[in-house]
């Protein structure tokens, strides 16, 4: 069950880089033959005693230091150009567009939600209901009402790997870890279909209209009609390990999935028997996938781990177009639908949310408060605020965003309209 708990600032942690020397303010440091360095000593030594005067023991020194410079190794110690950008740790922006609120404005109690990177746990709909997986149980908490309701309930010991919204439609679907999906119609309060085609947990689902695309740790992608009476159309069979994400653009004519084998896949929903292309610059599992709402061929990708790294593809030619180290595990990401920035929540070792302008992915905003992994992430049907989820059994909203326009509740009210599902 979720539970409402009253908000308290987090603690922000700044973490102060001392500064190397300027240019000008340098040291030089004199290594010479010992045994010159002892008879230069009694030299200097036997000139003070004969002229007793530090001025001239001192003029004679720096003489003595200057003409030996061409026979000494010098230490110079000043300021270099890094050829990485610093992190930055820090809550504060180093070129603010904008105030940003640094801690959540509403947090819920979320017993039993899974420390796990391989599942997807929560996703906010299209009505603005927040959609989450507790346990074998599935519930909703109504942005409006603030009203927690229970779906549904799968018989233990089965477990809720995944869920996602249908954005055009009051359906959820519903993976859980023995591989069977369900659809479930929340105005009816009913299940329509289940699927039972995968061998292993279900870890990931996207819709592409009435169609529901499942990634499984048996290595396959399924693509299903929840409109006929078919087991699936067609199904995707090409990474080696578990497939961890799935993300359809925004045309709903590519198929983006990343895996367990490091790599992201490009399919084309008119070639489903082959990849467009297999992108291997990740060292890591790829769960986090995000397709630019703004560009629609530029595709965003965040590696586990061992990688750290966001990297951004042009998928008109296959190309990486940059790649930039987060310094913590990437768990999910999210692009904004009312400004050129992108979200991203992470795992080890900073537990943190970041913000970053696009195009120079420059960190704007990072935000503490999760104690576990921010492994699960979700954009509001508004643009403006997003939801975070942990290991730490704890819902976190934030607002992040400004308000695209006065129509865009409209525009959302339209999507929900354009469809009326017939399923049989």
């Amino acid at each position: 069950m979720l539970r409402q708990r009253s908000t308290s600032k987090g603690k922000h942690f700044d973490r102060l880089v001392p500064e190397k020397v300027n240019l000008s303010d340098y040291q030089i440091h004199m290594v010479e033959d010992q045994k010159n360095e002892s008879l230069k000593e009694l030299d200097l030594n036997e000139q003070l005693r004969v002229e007793n005067s530090q001025a001239k023991y001192n003029s004679l020194l720096k003489q003595k230091l200057m003409e030996n410079k061409a026979q000494s190794s010098l230490f110079v110690y000043q300021r270099q150009p890094s050829k990485y950008k610093p992190y930055i740790f820090e809550n504060e922006c180093p070129s603010p567009v904008r105030k940003i609120t640094k801690v959540p404005y509403k947090i819920l109690d979320a017993p039993k939600l899974k420390d796990d990177f391989y599942y997807q746990l929560v996703d906010w709909s299209m009505s603005n209901q927040i959609g989450v997986g507790l346990g074998n149980s599935v519930y909703t908490w109504n942005a409006i009402t603030n009203e927690t309701t229970q779906l549904l309930e799968i018989e233990a010991p089965v477990c809720v790997s995944c869920i996602k919204w249908c954005d055009r439609s009051e359906i959820i679907a519903i993976g859980d870890d023995t591989g069977a999906v369900r659809i479930y119609d929340i105005v009816k309060a009913k299940i329509l279909k289940t699927y039972e085609n995968h061998n292993l947990r279900v870890g990931c689902l996207d819709w592409n209209g009435c169609n529901i695309t499942s990634g499984s740790r048996d290595k396959s992608i399924l693509f299903q009609d929840i409109r006929t009476n078919n087991d699936f159309e067609f199904s995707f069979q090409s990474h080696k390990q578990e497939v961890c994400g799935l993300q359809w653009s925004p045309n709903e004519q590519f198929l983006a999935s990343g895996g367990n084998d490091n790599n992201v896949m490009i399919q084309s929903i008119k070639m489903p028997n082959q990849s467009m292309y297999v992108l291997k610059d990740h060292i890591a599992a790829v769960k986090a996938l995000a397709w630019s709402p703004h560009q629609p061929n530029i595709l965003c990708s965040g590696g586990g781990t061992t990688d750290k790294c966001l990297k951004f593809w042009n998928t008109s030619n296959g190309l990486l177009q940059n790649s930039v180290d987060t310094g913590s595990q990437i768990c999910n990401m999210k692009w904004s639908t009312n400004t050129n920035e992108l979200v991203t929540s992470h795992g080890y070792s900073l537990n943190q949310v970041a913000v970053w302008k696009m195009p120079k992915i420059e960190r704007i905003a990072t935000l503490y408060g999760h104690s576990f992994r921010v492994l699960y992430l979700s954009l509001s049907p508004d643009g403006e605020n997003i939801v975070t989820g942990s290991g730490d059994e704890t819902l976190r909203f934030w607002k992040l965003f400004p308000s695209k326009n006065k129509n865009s509740n409209l525009v959302n009210q339209s999507k929900l309209d354009a469809i009326r599902l017939d399923i049989r």
